[in-house]
C-alpha cells in the first residue's frame, strides 16, 4: 500500500529533497508551495501525513500547520530556526514533531519519522494507569504517531491485557496505582516475557530519588518523571521500538537462511525440540519429512550455481504455499525437512504427495533458465523425543526413494 504525504514548502530546492526522502521511504509525494496550494490539495485528496514549513509566503506565522491539523492530517514541522516564540507557536498545536532545518541532521531525523509512521501502525502499545485523564493524555501522544494503544486501569488490569493481547510490545505504566504497582507490575511481566519481547516504561509523580531505580532493577526499560515533556517522550519511546526492531531483525538473522529466507538448521531444532517435549508428555507421535532435490548436482554442474539458487528458491517459495501451518526449514545443501504440525498421518501424506505432483508438473516455469526438477521424499511417523532420531529414520526414508527412481514419497 503506497501512502500519500503532503509537503507544503516554498523552496523548491528544500522541497525536492523533502520528496526524495519521502518517495525513498514509500510514500507518493504531493508538494504545495503556498497555504492556498495547500488548502487545495487537503481538500481533493486523503494524505497519511504532513511535512510543513512554519514560514510560507501566504503563512508567515505557522498558519499552515492548523491546515493540516484540522484535517487530521499527522504533521511535522520543519522551521528556518527555533527561537522562543516560534516554539511556543508550534508547541500549541497536537505535531508529531518540529526539526529545525539548519541541523545538519535534520533531513536524515525527516526521514527516520517517515520511515517509523508505518511501522507504528502495527506496534501494540499499552498504557496502566489508575488516572482516566491521564490514561487518555498519554494514548492521545500515542495515537498521534499512529502507534495501535490499550488501557488498563491498574497493574492487574494490565496483565489481564497483556495476556489477551500476546501482541502488545511496549507497556507504559504509573506506579502508584491500586492493587498492583508499577514496579509490582514490573516484576510480573519479566517473569514471562524477557525485555527482548516487551519493553516497558515506568512513570511516576512522586518525588522518591529512587523510584526510577526500582523501577529499572525490576525490569523496566526506561523511566520518566510526571509531568514529563511530550517531545522526550517520543524519543525514549521511538528508542524503545527502534531498540526490539533491532532485536528482531538480528533474531530473524540468526534463524532464517539466507538465500531461501526459510527457517535454518538452528531455529528447526529449537522449534522441533519444543513441539517434542510437548507431546512426549502426552505420548504423541511426531511426524516429519526430509526432501532432497533430485540430480541437484547435475543442475549446478549444467547451468551453474546461479541457476542452483534460483532452483533452491523456488522451491523455498512452494514449501510456504504448501506448507504454510507447519515447521518447514532448509538443512543445508538441497536438503529440506518438514515438521507437521496439525492433520493426521493420512493428510500429511496426501499433501507432501500434491507437492511433489505439484513441483514435477510446474518447476520448469519457476526459473528463468526454465529448469524442470523433481523431489524425492522420506517421511515418518513415530513417538520420538529427540528431532535427530526423527531425521535419521526419515532419512532412511529418503534414501529409499532415491533408490526406488526418485520423484516419490516413500513411508
Amino acid at each position: 500500500m503506497t501512502r500519500r504525504i503532503l509537503i507544503i514548502e516554498d523552496t523548491p530546492t528544500i522541497a525536492k529533497v523533502q520528496k526524495h526522502i519521502a518517495v525513498s521511504s514509500g510514500y507518493t509525494a504531493d508538494i504545495a508551495g503556498s497555504l492556498a496550494e495547500a488548502k487545495a490539495l487537503v481538500s481533493q485528496n486523503q494524505y497519511f501525513c504532513a511535512v510543513v514549513d512554519f514560514i510560507l509566503p501566504d503563512a508567515p506565522n505557522g498558519e499552515a500547520i492548523p491546515c493540516t491539523i484540522k484535517a487530521e492530517i499527522p504533521t511535522i514541522v520543519m522551521t528556518g530556526n527555533l527561537d522562543i516564540k516560534t516554539r511556543e507557536t508550534v508547541e500549541k498545536y497536537p505535531i508529531i514533531d518540529y526539526i529545525t532545518k539548519e541541523n545538519k541532521q535534520a533531513y536524515q531525523y525527516l526521514k527516520r519519522q517517515l520511515q517509523r509512521l508505518p511501522r507504528n501502525e502495527n506496534v501494540q502499545v499499552l498504557v496502566v494507569d489508575d488516572s482516566r485523564q491521564t490514561r487518555r493524555y498519554i494514548s492521545a501522544l500515542l495515537e498521534r504517531h499512529k502507534y495501535q494503544v490499550l488501557e488498563a486501569k491498574d497493574g492487574q488490569e494490565g496483565l489481564e491485557v497483556l495476556q489477551n493481547n500476546p501482541e502488545i510490545s511496549v507497556i507504559i505504566t504509573d506506579n502508584e496505582m491500586p492493587r498492583m504497582s508499577g514496579v509490582e507490575l514490573c516484576g510480573e511481566i519479566r517473569r514471562l516475557y524477557s525485555d527482548d519481547d516487551i519493553a516497558i516504561i515506568g512513570i511516576s509523580g512522586s518525588n522518591a530519588s529512587h523510584l526510577s531505580a526500582r523501577f529499572l532493577k525490576n525490569g523496566a526499560n526506561d523511566y520518566l518523571r510526571k509531568p514529563f515533556n511530550a517531545e522526550e517522550f517520543y524519543c525514549r519511546l521511538s528508542q524503545n521500538v527502534d531498540m526490539l526492531d533491532n532485536i528482531a531483525t538480528i533474531r530473524l538473522q540468526a534463524n532464517t537462511d539466507y538465500l531461501t529466507k526459510l527457517p535454518n538448521r538452528r531455529y528447526f531444532f529449537e522449534q522441533t525440540t519444543k513441539v517434542l517435549k510437548s507431546k512426549a508428555l502426552k505420548q504423541q507421535s511426531s511426524t516429519l519429512a526430509m526432501i532432497d532435490i533430485d540430480h541437484f548436482k547435475s543442475i549446478n554442474d549444467q547451468y551453474g550455481h546461479d541457476a542452483g539458487d534460483d532452483v533452491l528458491s523456488a522451491l523455498a517459495v512452494c514449501f510456504k504455499k504448501f506448507f504454510e501451518h507447519d515447521l518447514e526449514a532448509r538443512l543445508g545443501g538441497e536438503e529440506f525437512a518438514v515438521f507437521f504440525l496439525q492433520g493426521s498421518v493420512e493428510e500429511n501424506l496426501k499433501q507432501l504427495e500434491l507437492f511433489r505432483q505439484y513441483l514435477d508438473a510446474n518447476s520448469a516455469s519457476m526459473t528463468p533458465h526454465k529448469i524442470h526438477f523433481t523431489i524425492s521424499i522420506g517421511f515418518v511417523s513415530m513417538a520420538e523425543q529427540k528431532v535427530d532420531a526423527l531425521l535419521k529414520a526419515a532419512d532412511v526414508k529418503l534414501y529409499d526413494a532415491k533408490e526406488e527412481g526418485r520423484n516419490r514419497v516413500v513411508s
